[in-house]
């Protein structure tokens, strides 16, 4: 009998795993779970209970990965690309890529600020600003969803929260997206190549100088926190900081983005879906937790094996490097009924992976909820549906690390009072 992985070819670099991963994935999970990607260093893990036992095990799967999540430049530029890099700080993990005990140190300082209690205070910023920015969509009229209302409101959260001035809302977006360009992702071309790096450059820079402020005169800001000396450990320095900023940055407004634009593009065709929340705008935390499910905007994580260890049958050398696919796990048919539908109503909403497990889950993932939570509600409020204009023309971005919708345009239909209201 063949062996089902000589029968199976995914190469999650192609354009069309990329745009449309689900079929395969449901492929490997059926026969081929623990999934060696032919020439490309990693394992796919792409079951539930797979992941989560990947996920729980730190020990034995560890975050420090620095091979495989991005895609390397052309030699042809490497030159000048090291030139540039020069200009900056070298690369220091911060919570993303790395273990205990440097982990532990990074997580404590900016834990106690995601809890839901410490974000209450950002309830009503994130309630004004998606209802502002509700208020302003043409309606009827046609605009980007994601540059209108999915891409403003993190932005501003995690600005308010870090510290950082409303000024600098386009240039977080630029950096952003200079830290993510090769993350997962096809090649890039070799001038943007260079400008990513001239970007992250830029943010050093300028995250600098707000760092050397903080230290000089404390606000009531996460800078502030984070340049404060540790009783046993001392101070971090800029050196070390500007990528931990960059990793909060990032992650406070990508997943939200993401999240967003894909439950409008889900919805589109889910009139039904409008109405109940239309009813019910409390209804708008469930929805989230599907919406969740379904979109995975961060795709899954990269983890380096410790030790030699079997997973799922298949033997996994010390040293070898594993894709954790929250995507797959989150529609795998033996935990989700009908895992490609979205149904808010499922018994089991929240037992989606999109934000891991474990000592590594996402710290913001309270204030992700709270963001598309408040943006749904507000819609409730003012609009009657969301139309996407060509649903067979969208694209998400060519990476299978992050899976987002870069534009989406939509009709807005407003909704009309009831008759004989005031």
């Amino acid at each position: 009998m063949a062996d089902p992985m000589s029968l199976l070819q995914v190469d999650p670099y192609s354009d069309e795993f990329q745009q449309s991963p689900f079929a395969a994935y449901a492929a490997l999970r059926a026969t081929a779970p623990v999934y060696q990607v032919p020439d490309r260093g990693f394992y796919l893990i792409t079951t539930h209970a797979l992941v989560r036992e990947v996920l729980h095990d730190p020990v034995t799967y560890a975050n420090s990965v620095s091979s495989a999540r991005r895609t390397e430049p052309p030699p042809e530029i490497a030159a000048q690309i090291a030139r540039i890099k020069a200009q900056g700080f070298a690369y220091q993990s911060a919570l993303g890529l790395s273990d205990p005990p440097r982990h532990t140190r990074y997580r404590k300082l900016v834990q106690r600020a995601f809890i839901p209690r410490a974000l209450a205070w950002m309830e009503p910023i994130i309630a004004k600003a998606s209802r502002e920015l509700v208020a302003a969509l043409p309606a009827p009229g046609t605009v980007d969803i994601v540059r209108t209302l999915a891409w403003p409101v993190p932005v501003y959260a995690i600005s308010r929260i870090l510290g950082l001035p409303d000024s600098w809302h386009e240039d977080i977006g630029r950096w952003s997206d200079a830290a993510t360009a090769s993350l997962g992702a096809q090649p890039l071309a070799p001038e943007r190549w260079l400008q990513t790096e001239r970007d992250m450059i830029e943010y050093q820079r300028r995250i600098c100088t707000e760092l050397d402020e903080r230290r000089a005169a404390p606000r009531d800001d996460m800078l502030s926190v984070l340049v404060q000396p540790d009783p046993d450990e001392g101070a971090l320095t800029n050196a070390e900081l500007v990528w931990f900023v960059r990793e909060l940055m990032v992650a406070g407004n990508e997943t939200t983005t993401k999240l967003i634009t894909d439950m409008v593009l889900r919805l589109s065709d889910q009139p039904g879906q409008w109405r109940r929340l239309h009813a019910d705008p409390a209804r708008a935390t469930v929805m989230v937790e599907e919406g969740l499910r379904l979109a995975s905007p961060a795709q899954g994580m990269f983890r380096r094996v410790t030790r030699p260890v079997t997973l799922g049958g298949v033997a996994l050398p010390e040293g070898a490097v594993v894709f954790l696919s929250f995507i797959s796990a989150n529609r795998d048919e033996t935990v989700f009924d009908s895992p490609d539908e979205f149904n808010p109503d499922r018994r089991n909403v929240r037992h989606h992976l999109s934000f891991g497990q474990g000592i590594h889950a996402c710290l913001g993932n309270v204030l992700a909820r709270m963001e598309a939570a408040a943006v749904l509600r507000e819609l409730a409020q003012r609009v009657d549906r969301l139309e996407v204009v060509d649903p067979a023309a969208v694209r998400y971005l060519p990476s299978f690390f992050l899976r987002g919708i870069p534009e989406l345009p939509v009709r807005v239909h407003p909704r009309r009072e009831p008759s004989g209201s005031a």
